[in-house]
């Protein structure tokens, strides 16, 4: 079973679930925005991805401890974000891109929430990076390449082909570094990939792939200086789920025999929350582990933030983790059932719990700290 085939019928089952649930009321509250009783410093934005085909990406923001739900659709009363939001990137103090895979586009807004311009014709985009003049994307469109977006005019200028179904990608010293996932493996009639692709940016040439051994390099990848934390997935049956951790100035990496499915960075370490499913047994296991950089040294659970684990293991299905830059704190959402609106909870630097937000969105899974 690949990414593709699983994904979608995933979504059929969560599009027929929301069909069920629409008449009933949801638990979060009508009101636009809600307060909490701890505030922090924190500015941040949630983009919640939604479900596939059903045209119902939102944004949430959080202020302060002030929750305001639908805040791209406030900032844009006439306009919709999209069709599966799948990332979003500060590439300045000004501008935000925004990949929205099933609409094809990339959306641009500035950091009040007002949309300025639109990157279209990037079929089945995915991840986002930039080197501060251009914005790349992957996309699993045409056997998979990434493409290179002018953000003074949003422009595509080059194109590099990559393995098939590229995911996450990163900028580093003037060189793309790209995970292949070759997902749709069984309708494409191709294998699984087990490479990162390596493009020099200013001529979006490949110069090379590291094979990592490990198939289906899918989802959210992090970056903490030279170092990156791709998940690879497996096939859901045989193989399980694996971690690489690649040093991008050497081009060495290293795996760990655990998944890293929702990953984030923060002072010199990596956080993961790994989901590994199973078509034998039609389960997710979970699991909790910190990456200590340079050394490479892995703990079972959140360091510092061990406090939050009895939160995050009652947590229905836990969907994204992130730590503000700003404040230190950790934020985790939870999807719930992955066709109802999910949850944020916010953690202290010691893992006490702050606050919980009830957002009007599905499948909260990528957060952005506001300057």
């Amino acid at each position: 079973m690949n990414i593709r085939k699983h994904i979608i019928g995933l979504y059929a089952i969560v599009i027929v679930l929301t069909m069920m649930l629409s008449g009933c009321r949801m638990e979060v509250n009508d009101e636009v925005a809600v307060s909490h009783p701890t505030a922090s410093d924190d500015r941040l934005l949630v983009l919640c991805e939604g479900l596939w085909g059903m045209d119902n990406s939102t944004i949430s923001l959080i202020d302060h401890g002030v929750l305001t739900n639908k805040w791209f659709r406030q900032q844009n009363p006439q306009q919709r974000l999209g069709d599966t939001g799948n990332d979003l990137l500060m590439v300045n103090d000004t501008l935000i891109a925004i990949s929205v895979n099933w609409s094809n586009i990339i959306q641009y807004i500035r950091p009040d929430g007002t949309a300025i311009a639109a990157t279209e014709d990037i079929p089945n985009n995915r991840k986002l990076a930039t080197d501060g003049e251009y914005l790349y994307c992957t996309s699993y469109a045409n056997d998979g390449y990434v493409a290179k977006i002018d953000l003074r005019t949003k422009k595509i200028v080059d194109t590099c082909p990559v393995g098939y179904e590229p995911e996450g990608i990163a900028c580093y010293r003037g060189r793309l570094f790209v995970a292949n996932t070759g997902g749709y493996s069984s309708q494409a009639s191709h294998d699984y990939e087990s490479t990162i692709s390596v493009i020099d940016a200013q001529t979006m040439k490949e110069l090379k792939r590291i094979d990592t051994g490990c198939i289906n390099l899918f989802g959210n990848m992090s970056q903490e200086g030279q170092f990156l934390c791709i998940n690879s997935v497996g096939d859901y049956y045989e193989v399980p789920g694996r971690c690489v951790v690649l040093n991008m100035q050497s081009e060495e990496f290293r795996v760990f025999d655990f998944p890293v499915t929702y990953n984030c960075s923060y002072g010199g370490k990596f956080y993961a929350i790994g989901s590994a499913f199973s078509y034998l047994t039609n389960t997710y296991e979970f699991s909790v582990h910190t990456i200590q950089l340079p050394s490479l040294r892995v703990e079972e659970g959140l360091g510092e933030y061990d406090a939050a684990m009895p939160t995050i293991k009652q947590m229905q299905s836990p969907y994204g983790i992130y730590i503000s830059p700003h404040s230190g704190h950790l934020y985790v959402s939870d999807s719930r059932g992955y066709a109802t609106n999910g949850y944020v909870y916010e953690f202290d630097r010691d893992g006490s719990l702050l606050n919980k937000y009830s957002l009007k969105g599905i499948n909260p899974a990528h957060f952005l700290a506001l300057p």
